[in-house]
Protein backbone atom coordinates (compact mmCIF):
# COMPACT_ATOMS: atom_id res chain seq x y z
CA UNK A 1 0.00 0.00 0.00
CA UNK A 2 1.62 3.20 -1.17
CA UNK A 3 2.00 6.28 0.97
CA UNK A 4 0.87 9.58 -0.55
CA UNK A 5 2.41 13.00 0.03
CA UNK A 6 -0.14 15.82 0.10
CA UNK A 7 0.19 19.60 0.20
CA UNK A 8 -2.63 22.04 0.91
CA UNK A 9 -2.12 25.77 0.42
CA UNK A 10 -4.59 28.55 1.20
CA UNK A 11 -4.80 31.79 -0.77
CA UNK A 12 -6.90 34.35 1.08
CA UNK A 13 -7.10 37.08 3.66
CA UNK A 14 -4.67 37.08 6.60
CA UNK A 15 -5.76 34.45 9.07
CA UNK A 16 -7.70 32.37 6.52
CA UNK A 17 -5.10 29.61 6.40
CA UNK A 18 -4.77 29.32 10.15
CA UNK A 19 -8.56 29.27 10.58
CA UNK A 20 -8.96 26.43 8.07
CA UNK A 21 -6.01 24.47 9.41
CA UNK A 22 -7.45 24.75 12.91
CA UNK A 23 -10.81 23.48 11.69
CA UNK A 24 -9.35 20.34 10.11
CA UNK A 25 -6.48 19.51 12.47
CA UNK A 26 -5.99 16.24 14.29
CA UNK A 27 -6.50 17.37 17.88
CA UNK A 28 -4.01 14.80 19.16
CA UNK A 29 -1.27 16.38 17.04
CA UNK A 30 -2.14 20.04 16.60
CA UNK A 31 -2.00 22.68 13.90
CA UNK A 32 -0.51 21.49 10.61
CA UNK A 33 -1.99 18.00 10.85
CA UNK A 34 -5.21 16.84 9.16
CA UNK A 35 -8.03 14.67 10.48
CA UNK A 36 -10.23 13.59 7.57
CA UNK A 37 -13.05 13.00 10.03
CA UNK A 38 -13.12 16.76 10.69
CA UNK A 39 -13.93 17.42 7.03
CA UNK A 40 -16.54 14.71 6.36
CA UNK A 41 -17.41 13.12 9.71
CA UNK A 42 -18.07 9.42 9.87
CA UNK A 43 -21.51 8.67 11.42
CA UNK A 44 -21.21 8.36 15.19
CA UNK A 45 -22.91 4.96 15.21
CA UNK A 46 -20.28 3.53 12.86
CA UNK A 47 -17.44 2.34 15.05
CA UNK A 48 -13.94 1.62 13.79
CA UNK A 49 -13.44 -2.01 14.73
CA UNK A 50 -12.23 -5.25 13.11
CA UNK A 51 -14.72 -6.40 10.49
CA UNK A 52 -15.64 -9.98 9.68
CA UNK A 53 -17.18 -11.19 6.43
CA UNK A 54 -20.30 -12.02 8.42
CA UNK A 55 -20.57 -8.47 9.77
CA UNK A 56 -20.26 -7.01 6.29
CA UNK A 57 -22.93 -9.37 4.93
CA UNK A 58 -25.24 -8.68 7.83
CA UNK A 59 -24.91 -4.88 7.88
CA UNK A 60 -24.11 -4.23 4.24
CA UNK A 61 -20.71 -2.96 3.15
CA UNK A 62 -21.88 0.64 2.90
CA UNK A 63 -22.77 0.51 6.61
CA UNK A 64 -19.28 -0.61 7.66
CA UNK A 65 -16.53 1.91 8.28
CA UNK A 66 -14.09 0.63 5.66
CA UNK A 67 -16.51 0.91 2.75
CA UNK A 68 -18.04 4.12 4.10
CA UNK A 69 -14.64 5.78 4.19
CA UNK A 70 -13.77 4.56 0.71
CA UNK A 71 -17.02 6.00 -0.63
CA UNK A 72 -16.88 9.29 1.27
CA UNK A 73 -13.18 9.99 1.77
CA UNK A 74 -11.67 8.25 -1.24
CA UNK A 75 -9.44 6.19 1.08
CA UNK A 76 -10.11 3.66 3.82
CA UNK A 77 -7.64 5.20 6.25
CA UNK A 78 -7.28 8.49 8.07
CA UNK A 79 -4.08 10.48 7.64
CA UNK A 80 -0.69 9.05 8.56
CA UNK A 81 2.07 10.62 10.68
CA UNK A 82 -0.06 13.44 12.10
CA UNK A 83 2.65 14.37 14.61
CA UNK A 84 5.20 14.75 11.81
CA UNK A 85 2.83 17.02 9.88
CA UNK A 86 2.31 19.22 12.93
CA UNK A 87 6.05 19.37 13.59
CA UNK A 88 6.71 20.39 9.98
CA UNK A 89 4.17 23.25 10.01
CA UNK A 90 5.86 26.65 10.07
CA UNK A 91 2.77 28.75 10.74
CA UNK A 92 2.35 29.75 7.09
CA UNK A 93 -0.25 29.13 4.40
CA UNK A 94 0.77 25.55 3.49
CA UNK A 95 0.57 22.22 5.28
CA UNK A 96 2.05 18.83 4.44
CA UNK A 97 0.18 15.64 5.30
CA UNK A 98 0.28 11.95 4.43
CA UNK A 99 -2.39 9.50 3.32
CA UNK A 100 -2.42 5.82 2.43
CA UNK A 101 -3.48 4.29 -0.89
CA UNK A 102 -4.88 7.51 -2.39
CA UNK A 103 -4.96 11.26 -2.49
CA UNK A 104 -8.10 12.96 -1.19
CA UNK A 105 -9.14 15.58 -3.77
CA UNK A 106 -12.87 15.21 -3.08
CA UNK A 107 -12.33 15.87 0.63
CA UNK A 108 -10.20 18.92 -0.13
CA UNK A 109 -12.99 20.19 -2.38
CA UNK A 110 -15.33 19.80 0.60
CA UNK A 111 -12.80 21.53 2.87
CA UNK A 112 -12.87 24.58 0.61
CA UNK A 113 -16.44 25.22 1.77
CA UNK A 114 -15.07 25.90 5.25
CA UNK A 115 -13.34 29.06 3.97
CA UNK A 116 -15.51 30.25 1.04
CA UNK A 117 -13.63 33.52 0.55
CA UNK A 118 -10.28 31.79 0.02
CA UNK A 119 -8.91 29.56 -2.74
CA UNK A 120 -7.27 26.23 -1.96
CA UNK A 121 -4.47 24.62 -3.94
CA UNK A 122 -4.14 20.91 -3.28
CA UNK A 123 -1.49 18.58 -4.71
CA UNK A 124 -0.93 14.88 -4.12
CA UNK A 125 1.50 12.20 -5.28
CA UNK A 126 2.06 8.53 -4.56
CA UNK A 127 5.52 7.43 -3.48
CA UNK A 128 5.10 4.93 -6.31
CA UNK A 129 6.50 7.76 -8.39
CA UNK A 130 4.73 8.75 -11.59
CA UNK A 131 1.80 6.39 -11.07
CA UNK A 132 -0.79 8.60 -9.36
CA UNK A 133 -0.53 12.33 -8.81
CA UNK A 134 -2.49 15.47 -9.42
CA UNK A 135 -3.25 19.03 -8.43
CA UNK A 136 -6.43 21.04 -8.13
CA UNK A 137 -7.61 24.50 -7.15
CA UNK A 138 -10.90 24.98 -5.30
CA UNK A 139 -13.07 27.81 -4.04
CA UNK A 140 -16.20 27.36 -1.94
CA UNK A 141 -16.77 23.79 -3.12
CA UNK A 142 -16.11 24.48 -6.79
CA UNK A 143 -13.25 23.06 -8.87
CA UNK A 144 -11.48 26.00 -10.53
CA UNK A 145 -8.80 23.90 -12.23
CA UNK A 146 -7.54 20.33 -12.04
CA UNK A 147 -4.82 18.20 -13.56
CA UNK A 148 -4.45 14.41 -13.26
CA UNK A 149 -1.67 13.28 -15.62
CA UNK A 150 -1.69 9.89 -17.29
CA UNK A 151 0.31 7.39 -15.20
CA UNK A 152 3.97 6.98 -16.25
CA UNK A 153 3.78 9.99 -18.59
CA UNK A 154 6.47 12.66 -18.53
CA UNK A 155 3.99 15.09 -16.98
CA UNK A 156 3.10 12.60 -14.23
CA UNK A 157 6.73 11.95 -13.36
CA UNK A 158 7.65 15.64 -13.30
CA UNK A 159 4.66 16.57 -11.16
CA UNK A 160 5.56 13.72 -8.80
CA UNK A 161 9.16 14.91 -8.54
CA UNK A 162 7.90 18.39 -7.69
CA UNK A 163 5.46 17.20 -5.01
CA UNK A 164 7.78 14.59 -3.50
CA UNK A 165 10.64 17.11 -3.70
CA UNK A 166 13.06 14.55 -5.03
CA UNK A 167 15.00 14.53 -8.33
CA UNK A 168 14.63 11.71 -10.89
CA UNK A 169 17.98 10.28 -9.81
CA UNK A 170 16.61 9.60 -6.32
CA UNK A 171 14.31 7.01 -7.89
CA UNK A 172 16.84 5.63 -10.36
CA UNK A 173 15.08 7.39 -13.25
CA UNK A 174 16.29 9.43 -16.18
CA UNK A 175 14.51 11.09 -19.08
CA UNK A 176 14.56 9.10 -22.33
CA UNK A 177 13.84 11.32 -25.37
CA UNK A 178 12.98 8.27 -27.49
CA UNK A 179 10.35 7.10 -25.01
CA UNK A 180 9.14 10.63 -24.31
CA UNK A 181 9.08 9.90 -20.58
CA UNK A 182 11.28 8.78 -17.70
CA UNK A 183 12.71 5.27 -17.54
CA UNK A 184 14.44 3.26 -14.84
CA UNK A 185 18.14 3.20 -15.59
CA UNK A 186 18.61 -0.33 -14.22
CA UNK A 187 15.86 -1.71 -16.48
CA UNK A 188 17.22 0.12 -19.49
CA UNK A 189 20.72 -1.18 -18.79
CA UNK A 190 19.40 -4.74 -18.50
CA UNK A 191 17.54 -4.43 -21.80
CA UNK A 192 20.67 -3.19 -23.51
CA UNK A 193 22.65 -6.08 -22.09
CA UNK A 194 19.97 -8.48 -23.34
CA UNK A 195 20.11 -6.96 -26.82
CA UNK A 196 16.60 -5.50 -26.66
CA UNK A 197 17.75 -2.13 -27.98
CA UNK A 198 19.08 -1.44 -31.46
CA UNK A 199 19.41 -3.76 -34.46
CA UNK A 200 22.42 -5.73 -33.28
CA UNK A 201 20.70 -9.08 -33.52
CA UNK A 202 19.62 -8.52 -37.10
CA UNK A 203 22.93 -7.05 -38.20
CA UNK A 204 25.11 -9.67 -36.58
CA UNK A 205 23.06 -12.76 -37.24
CA UNK A 206 21.02 -12.37 -40.39
CA UNK A 207 23.09 -9.91 -42.36
CA UNK A 208 20.58 -7.06 -42.48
Amino acid sequence: MAEYVNYLRVFGAPGAARALFGAIQDDTAGLGSVDLNRITPMPVWMREEPLSAGTVRRQGGENCWLDWRQANWGTRWNTLKAQASAAAYDGGDTILFYTQDAGVPVLMQHASRLCPDAALLYAWASRDVGMDCGAARYRDGEILAQICPRPASRQAYELSFDILREPPEAFGLRYDPDAGTYVYEAEQKQKKENGEYGNHFGQDHIGV
